[in-house]
């Protein structure tokens, strides 16, 4: 029973990337946009709609920890953005990974980081625009990746996952000039 943590900023390739390492290893993708969209569809973006897909997520990890004989994979690949300077966003990722570590599972924690103008361009991907309805909107999504960058800080500072969070096993990966496949089989060979 696995995590797969893969974190990093808007458009760096987190959801294609999952998509691309569910392929290679026993493994569901559960993609940040899954559960926002839902609550989205109905609620807009609000705090209420990242109140409930919090849960959602939470209520399934719990579920997929204290079911392993039943569960349908063995790993659970998640996606998400990560504000690092966020003391709610680090204690939401020790909260997750302590579900799976006190249950005897392991934690993958991957860090994608990639150049601001390759993301501009992966921000306008086919895939990423038929997986997120929010994105399909360019103007805001591209003013959105530009502005949320300066607000907080989506990337860690050296040592900082492994001085917060140092009970996983942690990966970063510049993935500016790499393809979905190459970031997942280096992925699945670390893991391995």
């Amino acid at each position: 029973m696995e995590l797969i943590f893969i974190v990093g900023p808007q458009a760096v390739g987190k959801m294609t990337v999952g998509k691309e390492l569910e392929q290679r290893i026993d493994a569901k993708l559960l993609f940040n946009h899954e559960t926002l969209d839902i609550f989205a569809r109905f609620l807009g973006y609000t705090k209420e709609t990242f109140r409930l897909s919090d849960w959602m997520r939470r209520e399934l990890f719990k579920a997929f920890v204290e079911n392993e004989e039943t569960n349908q994979t063995k790993r659970i690949i998640f996606t998400l953005m990560v504000g690092f300077d966020l003391d709610s966003d680090i204690d939401y990722i020790q909260e997750v990974t302590d579900l799976f570590v006190h249950h005897g599972g392991k934690v993958y924690f991957v860090e994608l980081e990639a150049d601001v103008e390759e993301r501009l361009i992966r921000n306008k991907s086919a895939l990423r625009l038929q997986e997120k309805p929010s994105k399909r909107n360019l103007a805001f999504s591209e003013h959105e990746l530009l502005t949320s960058m300066k607000k907080h800080r989506l990337n860690s500072d050296p040592y900082e996952v492994e001085t917060k969070l140092n009970h996983l096993n942690y990966l970063r990966i510049n993935n500016t000039a790499l393809s979905p496949d190459e970031v997942a089989e280096r992925i699945q060979r670390w893991i391995d």
